[in-house]
């Protein structure tokens, strides 16, 4: 089966609907909705130990005008400053 260009946006047309007859092939299983829920996951922990899985020459290539290594968290915009030697004696 295939499916109309009408019957992508047909409000009697169920989302189940849908996907048996675009992926009968493979077998379709439909989950319960779940909520999404908008929170960031960054921690201080975690950008430390994302820059010591730089090498150190990659880590020198980040430092920025100010002599330091600035990370922004894209998801809630949360900055961090470092400065380089931080991560030079430490291992991963």
């Amino acid at each position: 089966m295939t499916v109309e260009a009408h019957e992508l946006v047909d409000p009697t047309v169920s989302s189940e609907r849908l996907l048996y007859r675009l992926f009968h092939e493979r077998g379709v299983k439909v989950f319960a909705p779940q909520r999404i829920v908008e929170q960031c996951r960054c921690s201080n922990e975690g950008v430390e130990e994302m820059l010591r899985r730089f090498s150190p020459a990659e880590r020198a290539e980040m430092v920025g005008e100010d002599g330091r290594i600035s990370v922004t968290c894209e998801f809630c915009s949360t900055k961090r400053v470092y400065l380089p030697g931080e991560f030079e004696t430490q291992k991963a």
